[in-house]
């Protein structure tokens, strides 16, 4: 019950803001570019709200957190003001933006803001936090406690968390219970910023700081005397109020949102689908993407085996072949990442480069949505399209991989083999994500192609940060190197989040950018 709870929980905390935006979309006439806005000034105000916070406590201004700490509620105060005032200037600069584009008049608009705002901070603070946080815990719930280094004061943290966890895992839904009041609040808060431009006063941003800062102090403040529940109702009697505002301020003439029902529009992304999968097998994209594949399933347990006996073979060489140790398993596995991820990552882009900046190009587009098709649709459909290759190229390669390992080495544990492949297949979608946006915004293939390629090389860079690397695709690739090999692998939760709501991102973002474009 504790894993199933705890991954319900985690999508939920994914998902339920997408959903929300998407229920305000079909409702309304908003744009998902005010989605991605709101996205933007929550991470732009975490680049100085974080230094900020770590400047003013090396100046000792923000003191330790804790029912002893002799500075506490000077601690509280400071750290929601540091938190109201960063996350409210990020809110002024994007409303600056909007406003000077005209392309946030109304009242939803600004919802829509706080929606992507809160958002990304309910994926990334209560779905990927939250996942690595339980998949940290459950790897040491068997582990004695007094191995592994910590302080009492630790240890005892640590034991009531994994007792929690094991014995009231009902109480994670706290956290999606948390996740909804920091929601209400931020979309709250981006309406009073949106009201502080529509009428051109000051009062509603000078509030917005404030009542952000109410919110963040008394939970700093209160977790460290009262029990997870009772500050979770304190947090919600906070931020009532400012619900109820916004339940009375919305307008009752609105812009309704025309066009087919969402079945309809379902139903065209299907047909869409099946249009595109036909075009790759037309094409012969999708037998040359399963063709490498399988042939890297194949070769790479073979180089791995007889690599020292073809050095040997080479006159000259046979001193080097004696350095080379002997050839195990692991070595095959290892082949077989190594060349998926090198010529892998350049296939996904060739394949996807041209998925819409060559449409646009041909004038296909415009003569595909002429039709009744949904631009999200259109763009969604490539992406299914191409993920399904993918899994069908990746599921007979690593089934390819695991035979000839048998064979020639011995067996690998197929069951956690196969999550490897299917960490693979993820690690692929990212880049898919990735390599769609690039084509959406550019104007042609090749500067699809410099798009799609400059993202990856961003992620590979940011991969490379040892702080965040578990949370860019790179942190996939070093966990599916180690499933099937004998040992126990933990399970990385974090990476597996992260990297679903990076995919949702990337998504989103060209849907944004699409939906504006004229074709």
């Amino acid at each position: 019950m504790t894993l199933l709870f705890s991954t319900l929980a985690v999508l939920l905390m994914i998902l339920l803001p997408l959903g929300l935006a998407i229920w305000l979309r079909r409702r309304f006439d908003v744009p998902w570019v005010l989605f991605c806005l709101g996205i933007l000034t929550f991470i732009g105000s975490q680049t100085y709200h974080i230094p900020l916070n770590n400047w003013l406590t090396d100046l000792g201004v923000i003191g330790e957190i804790g029912p002893d700490a002799p500075n506490l509620l000077r601690t509280a105060v400071i750290l929601g003001l540091s938190a109201g005032l960063s996350e409210t200037i990020a809110r002024v600069l994007g409303y600056w933006f909007l406003f000077r584009r005209k392309l946030a008049d109304r009242f939803e608009d600004g919802v829509l803001v706080g929606l992507g705002h809160g958002g990304i901070e309910a994926m990334i603070i209560g779905g990927v936090f939250t996942a690595g946080s339980i998949s940290s815990l459950w790897a040491i719930r068997d582990v004695d406690l007094s191995t592994l280094g910590m302080t009492a004061a630790q240890m005892t943290a640590v034991s009531s968390q994994l007792a929690a966890l094991q014995e009231t895992p009902w109480l994670i839904f706290l956290a999606v219970f948390e996740r909804l009041i920091a929601i209400t609040l931020h979309v709250t808060l981006s309406v009073l910023v949106w009201r502080a431009f529509k009428t051109r006063q000051v009062w509603p941003v000078l509030l917005a700081v404030a009542y952000h800062a109410l919110l963040d102090g008394t939970a700093v403040y209160a977790i460290q005397f009262l029990d997870a529940i009772w500050v979770e109702l304190l947090l919600l009697a906070i931020a009532l109020p400012g619900a109820i505002w916004l339940w009375r301020s919305w307008p009752t003439v609105t812009k309704m949102q025309a066009g087919l029902g969402w079945r309809a529009e379902v139903r065209l992304w299907g047909t869409a689908v099946r249009h595109e999968l036909k075009l790759q097998w037309r094409t012969r994209r999708a037998l040359v993407m399963v063709a490498v594949f399988v042939l890297f399933g194949l070769a790479s347990p073979m180089l791995a085996k007889f690599t020292p006996e073809l050095l040997k073979s080479v006159p000259g060489a046979e001193q080097f072949a004696g350095l080379i140790p002997e050839p195990t398993a692991a070595d095959a596995v290892a082949q077989y990442i190594k060349n998926l991820t090198q010529f892998g990552f350049i296939l996904v882009i060739l394949l996807g480069m041209g998925a819409v900046a060559g449409e646009k190009d041909k004038g296909t587009a415009a003569i595909i949505l002429s039709k009744p098709l949904p631009r999200w649709a259109f763009l969604l459909s490539k992406f299914a399209a191409q993920g399904v290759v993918y899994f069908v190229a990746l599921l007979l390669g690593t089934l390819a991989t695991y035979y000839y390992t048998l064979v020639l080495f011995e067996p690998l544990a197929l069951g956690p083999f196969l999550f490897g492949g299917f960490l693979l297949w993820l690690w692929t979608l990212v880049y898919t994500a990735v390599t769609l946006l690039g084509s959406t915004m550019a104007k042609s293939i090749g500067g699809g192609a410099g798009l799609a390629l400059l993202g990856a090389v961003l992620l590979l860079i940011l991969g490379g940060i040892p702080q965040v690397a578990q949370f860019f695709p790179g942190a996939l690739v070093s966990w599916a190197a180690q499933l099937g090999l004998p040992g126990d692998v933990p399970f990385s939760g974090g990476s597996l989040a992260a990297n679903g709501v990076l995919i949702l991102v990337f998504l989103v973002t060209a849907v944004a950018l699409f939906e504006r474009q004229e074709i």
